[in-house]
């Protein structure tokens, strides 16, 4: 029989940005301390679970929250590009949130309508496909009890993608920061959610 096999999609913590910055793939951006406690909280969360291999994407709020899980298991995450953020609006980035409905008329609009359908650099359908493969990777590498940290869309997407959901559901009740979203898989049959685990972490 074929093994099973478990994946944990886990979404980074919160990240300092008092000015409300699209950070995307700019440097510089570090869990805030609120993200490093839901960092901490979801390590704990998981210190009994078997996890083998944390992936990561290279970005720097990612790999933070990445480290604290993957100590609790003795292990470094593996950096990994294909989990980074999402290139769909890179022109949006360095801009404040606020200011993008009046730089980039009607695409803010059209993202938050149904972003599977939007994207000058990258579908949701390419990082969903991409962080597949490195999950699939994964697995022909002999793992079978995978973390993913990544971001809230590509960690959405993935999470659809793999259980057969249609992208356009990316804006319904999208992974929480350190949010955990574990999906389970016997044998060669299809991902299946099993359960989501989020942090509590009062702010203030």
């Amino acid at each position: 029989m074929s093994p099973s096999h478990r994946l944990y999609l886990i979404r980074h913590g919160e990240v300092a940005n008092p000015n409300h910055v699209v950070y995307g793939h700019l440097p510089g951006f570090h869990l805030s301390p609120n993200g490093v406690l839901q960092a901490q909280g979801t390590a704990h969360h998981l210190t009994d679970t078997e996890i083998e291999v944390v992936i990561s994407s290279p970005l720097a709020r990612a790999v933070e929250t990445a480290s604290v899980i993957a100590r609790r298991h003795g292990i470094e995450p593996t950096i990994d590009e294909r989990a980074t953020e999402s290139h769909q609006f890179l022109h949006w980035t360095g801009h404040r949130w606020d200011s993008i409905p009046r730089l980039f008329p009607g695409e803010l609009e059209a993202y938050l309508e149904d972003a599977s359908r939007v994207g000058n650099d990258e579908t949701l359908a390419d990082v969903a496909a991409r962080i597949t493969a490195a999950v699939d990777d994964a697995v022909v590498d002999g793992f079978r009890t995978i973390g993913v940290v990544s971001h809230q869309d590509p960690i959405q997407a993935t999470r659809l993608a793999l259980t057969g959901r249609d992208l356009g559901e990316l804006r319904d009740d999208p992974p929480a920061h350190a949010e955990v979203v574990t999906l389970i898989r016997e044998g060669s049959g299809a991902w299946r959610e099993h359960a989501r685990w989020a942090p509590t972490v009062p702010v203030g």
